[in-house]
């Protein structure tokens, strides 16, 4: 499964025994991330607990943002987590796999649509990411914190997705 062996440090266990008994499972690309470093893992977990409790950007957008980047990048652990999760939510599997194809597919309203296709350019389409699309999403009432923070979790799974690959046999 991984190049390096899997054992969680002390540390992390106890945040490991919670998302078994909250998931049903710990996904195994959170076993790598205890085990490698518990403070970064620590750091990932605070992510997804200060995404999960947005004020302004629903819950749901972001484990929508994250499968749709999961298939783009084909990052399996991550679909299987963000799929479990969604379809616990009682979100059908029709609805995320048009989903997973097309962002602008996400079951909300057009404010949080535009958040969301603007987070992808942002990351897949950098260089045609401007201060229009800012503006358009500032005309929608999203605050600059919003805004970078929608970004932000994109990249951040962007980024996670990149160096778990890098773990896998």
């Amino acid at each position: 499964m991984f190049i390096v062996e899997i054992k969680p440090h002390e540390d992390t266990k106890e945040i490991l025994k919670l998302i078994q008994n909250t998931f049903g499972s710990v996904p195994p690309h959170f076993e790598l991330l205890a085990s490698l470093n518990p403070i970064r893992f620590e750091m990932f977990i605070k992510e997804f607990l200060y995404m999960s409790n947005h004020k302004n950007i629903d819950s749901d957008f972001f484990a929508f943002i994250r499968l749709h980047i999961a298939v783009k990048e084909d990052f399996k652990y991550c679909i299987l987590f963000n799929t479990k999760l969604l379809r616990k939510k009682e979100y059908s599997k029709d609805l995320l796999n048009l989903i997973a194809k097309d962002i602008n597919n996400i079951p909300f309203d057009k404010k949080h649509k535009e958040l969301a296709g603007a987070a992808i350019k942002s990351i897949y389409k950098s260089n045609d990411f401007t201060n229009v699309d800012i503006k358009n999403l500032e005309d929608l009432s999203w605050t600059s914190s919003d805004i970078y923070d929608a970004i932000d979790h994109t990249a951040f799974l962007f980024k996670n997705s990149r160096i778990i690959k890098a773990y896998l046999k």
